[in-house]
């Protein structure tokens, strides 16, 4: 199965108090409220909670798929082998966790690549088949952002309202647990995004969302 094809939904584990969460990944600005919903909270949960799925998905599926194409054959062969290695763990939390790794690892080198040396390579190798699925992974790269973007904004105030709610303090630890998972993602994404959004203007590709609600596209050989 190709790297590229494999959507990761993995849970990085780790509490913090509820606080706001400052996460400026150099994108468009939103517009969000960071009051949480005058709806139902359990309700609020689910769909932040989706959301947080959604854009871990999205996230860690394209980061492979430009790792593919951004990173040294070398270090991709040591991400798909360690992709192995967890997808053969029995336990679910521990393979999990060990996906988490994978991407962590893979966004950690993508952080440090020359996006202005990649975007004038590509140009100039003018492979569209190769251009199109990193302009397509781009684009969902950055959705993911914005939708995490949207997330912190909002996850303090819905994480203190369900701790309010002695029968919601569980999901309120879910809630809490996004949070940390974003603010430990912000430094290697606000590089990417940052160097995505300047090969975005060397490659032809599909112009890079503005708004969390769009729609993926499709990331396929």
């Amino acid at each position: 199965m190709k790297i590229q094809n494999i959507v990761l939904a993995a849970t990085l584990a780790a509490a913090i108090a509820p606080q706001a969460v400052a996460v400026d990944f150099g994108l468009p600005k939103l517009g969000k409220s960071n009051a949480a919903s005058s709806g139902n909270v359990d309700a609020d949960i689910k769909s932040f909670l989706q959301t947080a799925d959604e854009a871990r998905q999205l996230t860690g599926q394209s980061a492979l798929s430009l790792g593919q194409a951004l990173l040294t054959k070398t270090e991709m062969e040591a991400a798909e082998a360690a992709l192995a290695a967890a997808n053969a763990i029995a336990d679910p939390k521990e393979k999990e966790a060990a996906k988490a790794k994978v991407v962590t690892d893979v966004q950690a080198q993508l952080a440090k690549v020359d996006f202005d040396a990649a975007a004038k390579e590509l140009a100039k190798a003018n492979d569209k088949k190769k251009n199109a699925l990193v302009g397509n992974s781009m684009f969902n790269f950055v959705l993911g952002l914005l939708k995490d973007k949207e997330l912190a904004s909002r996850g303090s105030a819905l994480a203190s309202s369900a701790a309010s709610n002695p029968m919601l303090l569980a999901k309120a630890g879910q809630v809490k647990d996004v949070l940390s998972s974003l603010s430990s993602q912000m430094g290697d994404m606000g590089k990417i995004a940052t160097g995505l959004q300047k090969m975005a203007t060397t490659i032809k590709s599909v112009p890079l969302p503005t708004s969390a609600s769009a729609a993926p596209v499709a990331i396929a050989d």
